[in-house]
């Protein structure tokens, strides 16, 4: 076999060298291509981030003017009326009135319109402070003295 002439090598790797020159080309302006349309895709996606920031910012304003609206309308309305204390002395004081009249606690839990068990509980602690007070029977013995006064 005889070698290539020198010219034919030339021109073989001269062919060589345009061809990939052109494919390098070719891979330059696609990439340009594609980069370009990831440019355009990135700038219509910040426009519509920008968008919707718009229209959260405008929902989010017309949110708390309605908030400020409902305030001010509740600032208007009355308070609620305050719990009911536990503890109503004058409830208490005819509680005590009628146990002393011989009423039993039901009888008195139906007239004050107070629970059976807050009622029989006011008579047991008066019942402990009066045995504390040493006044078991002392209000009994007190009256007897009296009438006996009174009569004698």
């Amino acid at each position: 076999m005889t070698p290539f002439p020198s010219s034919w090598a030339s021109l073989l790797l001269l062919a060589a060298t345009a061809a990939g020159m052109s494919a390098c080309m070719h891979l330059f302006v696609s990439l340009k291509r594609k980069i370009q349309t990831l440019e355009n895709a990135c700038s219509a996606l910040q426009e519509a981030q920008a968008d919707l920031e718009k229209e959260s910012r405008a929902r989010t304003a017309g949110v708390e003017e309605r908030l400020r609206a409902e305030e001010q309308r509740a600032a208007i309305l009355t308070p609620p009326a305050p719990p009911r204390s536990g503890l109503n002395l004058n409830k208490r004081t005819h509680v005590m009135r009628l146990a002393r009249r011989g009423e039993r606690a039901g009888a008195i839990a139906s007239t004050l319109q107070l629970p059976r068990a807050e009622v029989e509980l006011l008579l047991k602690v008066e019942k402990w402070n009066s045995e504390i007070r040493g006044e078991g029977d002392v209000r009994g013995q007190e009256r007897e003295a009296a009438r006996a006064q009174l009569s004698g």
